[in-house]
């Protein structure tokens, strides 16, 4: 008899055991329960989350996971046209949090792909619909345009999800780098190029001219300091040749194994 009962026990538990499983979400995350019994009982959404630990469920129980950390939902704008019909192409990341406990009930009301089939049309249609007030060129460089338009799609957005009352907190809403097409990269590049080339031609000829001037002033000095000192040619020229020569004196007199010719026929002195 006992011999009985141990067998009995035993295919019990062995049955129990073929027809459940174990449900144990990853840390930051939460498992839904949807029951679906074959002969008896009710089926839908256990309104309690599997949050931690482990849940052993019945195999025809079905389970869906949802991070409740922080997650971040990239949304890329291709060739979008802004106000001046020059095409621009940018991401925008919209940071969301499911609210804790609240993940029967988002997947309940919303399904398990809550984000297209509730905010993702909705979402994108307002960026592309703020965006595209502004140009190109203000879009791409204007870092202050960028940060109002985070500022008037998140406040926008929230207020709709608000409205559906999606169990999900929304974060923040960020724009990356906004571009134009290659070839306007490479058409301003080349423009900018000019423009420098331009300047650097303009201000050569600026140091040229204001060269020139400084020797026609020289040439006036010089010829005033000769007349007024009586002074012919050759001996003005003798005067600047001695002057040359100590200039040559001052530029290397610290400088040791130096030295120093002066004119064609004087002897070589080092200095020292």
């Amino acid at each position: 008899m006992k011999k009985a009962s141990a067998i009995t026990l035993f295919v019990i538990l062995a049955i129990s055991l073929t027809c459940c499983y174990r449900v144990q979400p990853d840390p930051g995350e939460e498992s839904v329960l949807v029951y679906k019994p074959l002969f008896f009982g009710h089926g839908g959404v256990d309104e309690t989350p599997v949050s931690t630990g482990a849940t052993w469920v019945a195999i025809t129980t079905d389970h869906k996971e949802f991070p409740i950390t922080p997650i971040t939902i990239t949304e890329d704008f291709a060739n979008m046209i802004p106000s001046d019909n020059t095409p621009v192409s940018f991401s925008v990341y919209l940071k969301a949090q499911i609210k804790q406990g609240k993940t029967p009930e988002l997947y309940k009301k919303f399904g398990a792909e809550w984000y297209s089939h509730s905010l993702q049309a909705s979402f994108r249609t307002m960026v592309r619909d703020k965006a595209s007030a502004f140009k190109m060129f203000d879009l791409a460089s204007k870092r202050e345009i960028s940060a109002q338009l985070e500022k008037d799609i998140f406040k926008d957005i929230a207020a709709y999800a608000k409205a559906l009352n999606l169990p999900v907190d929304l974060l923040q809403v960020s724009i990356g780098a906004i571009t134009p097409p290659e070839q306007v990269l490479t058409e301003t590049k080349n423009t900018a190029a000019q423009n420098q080339s331009i300047l650097t031609q303009s201000a050569r000829a600026n140091a040229e001219l204001a060269r020139k001037q400084a020797e026609i002033n020289k040439a006036i000095a010089d010829q005033a300091y000769k007349n007024q000192m009586g002074m012919s040619v050759a001996e003005y020229l003798h005067l600047r040749q001695l002057e040359i020569e100590k200039e040559k004196v001052e530029l290397i007199k610290d400088n040791e194994k130096v030295s120093i010719i002066f004119g064609n026929a004087n002897p070589v002195f080092p200095i020292k």
